[in-house]
């Protein structure tokens, strides 16, 4: 019985700080003799190997016994955490939004298959979002053992704090979702066929445009798209507070629209100029002019689907802070 004993106070022992060791023990053996008394005492017969061995379970595993008895040091203490956590957020939000438009970049431009892109791209971005993560926390360990934050929150003066308008909540405006949905079920209406609206073509009629076989292709993926938007709009009409719901439908519509235009951008012609008669000459520039416009267009339209998302992402941050 008293091996075991024994055993568990040397394992305790070589965990705990110097200079307290004996008197840490001699406490803690005294402990653990009265609970085996108390036990031995309340059945009326000595403990088995098993039953001293149930003691000492209770008491926890020797390494956090011990670590109870040691000073409690925490990497970022209470007083620096507040400052920490906001610096971290907003770190992590500028990170977030350079490394979403690095990845819409990589994705219209790239060679490589779509999805490999895709994957490359998000590793990219988690290992900066941990770097920088990393960098901020550690920087704040370093105030943290330094004092230096410590100081100022002793030596600030009320005097100093800026002078803020009271806030004020602002009315929800639903004028924007309603155009949304409004918007998103007429052009379904149109994609569908439901509302038959005639390709552009030139006034003189010297030339015809039609959509290039691609957009066959993205039929659906367009219709689901769209759909999403529509969702997402909704859900800000009718269930405001729904924030994660409306996060990630944002981050689906933009995820969605720069993979369209990744695709969009790798197929090259969009549309088709057939001429009209004789007039071939008019119908190549048309064509070229189309190729162009559209080249530009197809990745300023991700970039702005990005912007969009982290707009409306940071909305939602703010109106769960408030």
């Amino acid at each position: 019985m008293m091996d075991l004993i024994e055993r568990y106070l040397g394992a305790v022992r070589w965990n705990l700080p110097a200079g307290k060791t004996d008197d840490i023990i001699a406490e803690l053996r005294e402990l653990i003799e009265s609970r085996i008394e108390d036990r031995e005492e309340s059945l009326g017969r000595p403990l088995g190997q098993g039953e001293i061995a149930a003691v000492l379970k209770e008491f926890g595993h020797p390494i956090t016994v011990a670590g109870g008895y040691r000073e409690q040091r925490s990497l970022i203490g209470p007083e620096v955490f507040p400052f920490y956590w906001f610096v971290l957020r907003v770190v992590l939000a500028v990170v977030a939004v350079i490394e979403a438009i690095q990845l819409g970049g990589r994705v219209i431009g790239a060679n490589a298959p779509l999805m490999q892109t895709i994957m490359q791209g998000l590793h990219s971005a988690t290992a900066s979002l941990l770097l920088n993560a990393a960098l901020v926390t550690l920087a704040f360990a370093i105030i943290e053992r330094t004092g230096w934050l410590g100081e100022y929150l002793e030596n600030w003066k009320p005097e100093s704090l800026p002078s803020l308008p009271a806030l004020q909540t602002r009315p929800r405006k639903i004028g924007e979702p309603i155009a949304g949905i409004v918007f998103g079920l007429g052009f379904l209406a149109w994609w569908t066929g439901m509302l038959p609206i005639h390709f552009w073509s030139p006034h003189d009629s010297d030339a015809v445009v039609h959509a290039a076989p691609i957009w066959t292709t993205l039929y659906w993926p367009v219709i689901g798209l769209v759909a999403t938007r529509i969702v997402q709009d909704a859900a800000s009409l009718l269930a405001p507070t729904w924030r994660a719901l409306r996060a990630s439908l944002s981050i689906g519509c933009a995820a969605g629209t720069v993979a369209l235009a990744a695709i969009l951008y790798q197929a090259g012609r969009l549309v088709t100029v057939t001429a009209v008669g004789a007039n071939t000459e008019r119908a190549m520039h048309m064509q070229e002019g189309l190729d162009t416009a559209l080249a530009i267009a197809v990745p300023v339209i991700a970039a702005l689907s990005i912007w969009q998302c982290g707009v409306e992402l940071w909305k939602l941050s703010r109106e769960r802070n408030r």
